[in-house]
């Protein structure tokens, strides 16, 4: 896949990897909604029958949502009061502690026309069941990922189950996440192993979604008006948060460690020499 070329837009990726500031950057381009993490679609995958049917009912969620933007109904996402999309949820207080921006609220969403497109970011649901929404007609596919180093270092930062070793919203369709997240593997490998868990299932589906690195958009934000041949509408702070002065960095040459000994897919998609 050469562009994001279906006006239905699933946005994944590796948890902390950047997929907060992509939706909003994606929700910035002309004629385009991003929705981060929809809460009422949890719901689809706690309640699966199987993988086939979440699909089809994310389907008629994105008509549905669709519909009711075009209509002027309020939507519920996180954002800021005036409209504008979060680019980061996690906020740091001077001594390194971190609070969740939760920011659910409801919102009108202007467009330009019918045609727009709708974007929706969740990354251990979607992930989860990536091999059935690559294959469907109804959606392109953006899956981000970021370098392992500082990605990990992140999840011993935030109060979130990864960084307790688990993804619960990834456990009801991945029994591989489950089987690590049970196991009595120490909290550092079990993080390493998820995240290359992320990195084969994107690689085994390159052919068939776009997969790109935070760093590259980064290097260049214009990165996505290509891949959309949209426009941005509106200016997105984008801010490289690799060397973020509240990670711990002395745990670098323990986390390398483990890579090079559980994570072979993370190594194909970056170096450690850079950390």
């Amino acid at each position: 896949m050469d562009k994001i070329n279906k006006k239905n837009l699933i946005v994944t990726g590796i948890p902390r990897s950047g997929t907060t500031l992509t939706t909003a950057l994606i929700d910035s381009l002309s004629n385009s909604v991003c929705l981060s993490e929809p809460a009422w679609q949890c719901g689809i995958f706690k309640k699966a029958e199987n993988i086939k049917k979440v699909v089809q009912q994310l389907e008629e969620d994105f008509l549905k949502t669709r519909k009711k933007i075009i209509k002027q109904k309020p939507i519920e996402d996180r954002r800021h009061e005036g409209g504008v999309p979060l680019t980061n949820y996690i906020k740091y207080s001077d001594n390194g502690e971190t609070q969740k921006n939760k920011h659910i609220r409801s919102f009108i969403l202007d467009v330009d026309n019918e045609n727009f497109l709708l974007g929706m970011k969740h990354n251990a649901h979607y992930t989860s069941i990536l091999p059935q929404l690559a294959e469907s007609d109804f959606f392109s596919v953006l899956a981000i990922i970021r370098h392992p180093i500082p990605t990990i270092l992140s999840w011993q930062k935030v109060n979130f189950p990864i960084s307790k070793g688990r993804l619960p919203g990834a456990e009801y369709c991945w029994p591989e996440i489950k089987k690590i997240s049970s196991s009595n593997d120490p909290l550092l490998v079990k993080q390493v192993k998820i995240y290359d868990l992320f990195c084969e299932r994107y690689l085994s589906l390159e052919d068939k979604i776009l997969l790109l690195k935070y760093e590259a958009i980064l290097e260049s934000p214009a990165i996505l008006e290509k891949l959309t041949s949209k426009a941005y509408k509106r200016e997105i702070d984008v801010a490289n948060r690799n060397k973020n002065s509240h990670y711990n960095f002395e745990m670098s040459e323990e986390i390398k460690k483990y890579i090079n000994r559980y994570a072979p897919h993370a190594l194909t998609l970056y170096s450690l020499d850079d950390y």
